[in-house]
């Protein structure tokens, strides 16, 4: 048995009951702090295997720009979770993005090689872990009677901050020089910080003392803890590492892919990385209002339609073609990551950090792979990663059914 799930209090002693406004106005401070900071990790990721190519790099080298921040984000969003359910999410959040900053000025060295960048990306994957975690949980647990929806605008808010760093990147290194952007993204930062510093309310749960004189703790303020290694777990860990391969191969190679197609330029792969957010924006705020019931059919259909997608952009027939695979692809990934994140998240009423941190922490490891694997598919062939992906889809397809299905039958339904 888990402790007591007991009611949240503000932090002010003088104010001990947290009212609904306090809850809502978090809320909205987390969307936000997520937009921003998803913002940022757009340009970055885009900016950094980039500037390895400007200077020199090899295309191997270009994979571990990606794959050095999936490395460390294998571990770091569950350390991160468990420390925001220790102090709090108002502390961990500003720990963790005044240590982001620091991070960003670190790529403002003139003498940066690509070694220097690919291990900046992984002190990126560090901090990083650190405030995912602490925005999921603190929206899971503010509002647990709709527990689904403040997650998926939660991924819609991270998915809509990423659609804008392409362009700002591209503005920005065309006319004010390379490392212009990362002047950008370091001014949003210190936005973030303002706003988490001055707007969002720390808060705690009551002690039993505080909130109860009763001499039981009432049965439903108590919680079995659910199993990190139940099949509906390792089915959502499998479908969140799908993701990671998927979103990486798209970002980190897909351009370059476009541009050896015949008759296709950088205008293109643009537009298609356009759509490709855009659908799987769509996709986030569709899902959120999808039944919980729902989510393990949610989960199937991503890897159903990774799969689809994966081997379409692996067989190129042509342009309208590239354009229906990459929209599938990003419908794709939005459901395996709500899905997944959703199933995880919701199974337990308290630690909620812990929990969204094993989720980010699992998509760190198809964030390692995805990039890794592919940059080194790539030297033998620029189709060849979108081959891997087709396989791995219908590996992790097969894997989820049986799990599911073992879960369903032991719950009873």
């Amino acid at each position: 048995m888990q402790g007591p799930v007991e009611p949240f209090c503000l932090d002010d002693a003088e104010k001990p009951d947290m009212p609904h406004s306090a809850k809502k106005r978090n809320r909205l401070v987390a969307y936000i702090a997520t937009f921003l900071v998803t913002f940022t990790l757009g340009t970055t990721e885009i900016f950094a295997p980039w500037y390895i190519g400007e200077l020199g790099g090899s295309g191997f080298e270009m994979g571990w720009a990606m794959g050095s921040f999936g490395i460390i984000y294998m571990i770091s969003p569950a350390l991160g979770g468990k420390l925001s359910d220790r102090i709090g999410r108002r502390k961990s959040l500003l720990i963790a993005t005044s240590a982001y900053i620091l991070v960003l000025v670190l790529f403002l060295n003139p003498l940066a090689s690509p070694l220097y960048l690919i291990v900046i990306r992984a002190l990126e994957g560090l901090v990083y872990g650190f405030i995912a975690p602490s925005n999921q949980a603190m929206l899971a647990e503010l509002t647990p009677e709709a527990e689904c929806e403040v997650l998926g605008n939660f991924s819609t808010a991270w998915s809509a901050g990423m659609i804008f760093s392409p362009f700002v990147l591209a503005f920005m290194e065309g006319n004010y020089g390379p490392a212009s952007s990362i002047y950008v993204v370091i001014a949003i930062e210190f936005i973030m910080l303002g706003i988490i510093g001055g707007f969002l309310q720390g808060y705690r749960r009551k002690s039993i003392a505080e909130n109860s004189t009763e001499s039981e703790i009432p049965i439903h303020m108590t919680e079995i803890t659910p199993s990190k290694t139940s099949p509906r777990f390792i089915a959502s860990y499998l479908s969140i590492m799908l993701w990671g391969v998927i979103s990486t191969v798209i970002l980190a190679l897909f351009p370059a892919y476009v541009e050896t197609l015949p008759g296709l330029t950088t205008n293109d792969w643009g537009t298609m990385l356009l759509i490709w957010n855009g659908v799987r924006t769509i996709a986030f705020i569709i899902i959120a209002r999808v039944p919980e019931k729902s989510m393990s059919s949610v989960i199937l259909m991503g890897a159903v339609l990774s799969a689809i997608s994966s081997g379409v952009l692996f067989l190129f027939i042509d342009f309208w073609m590239l354009i229906i695979a990459i929209a599938l692809s990003g419908i794709a990934v939005g459901l395996s990551y709500l899905g997944a994140l959703y199933l995880i998240v919701s199974a337990t009423k308290i630690e909620k950090g812990t929990y969204a941190g094993l989720v980010e922490s699992m998509g760190g490891v198809g964030l390692f792979l995805g990039p890794i694997v592919g940059g080194w598919l790539v030297d033998f062939g620029g189709a060849l990663p979108y081959l891997m992906c087709t396989i791995l889809s219908v590996v992790v397809l097969i894997g989820i059914i049986p799990l599911l299905m073992k879960e369903r039958n032991s719950s009873g339904e």
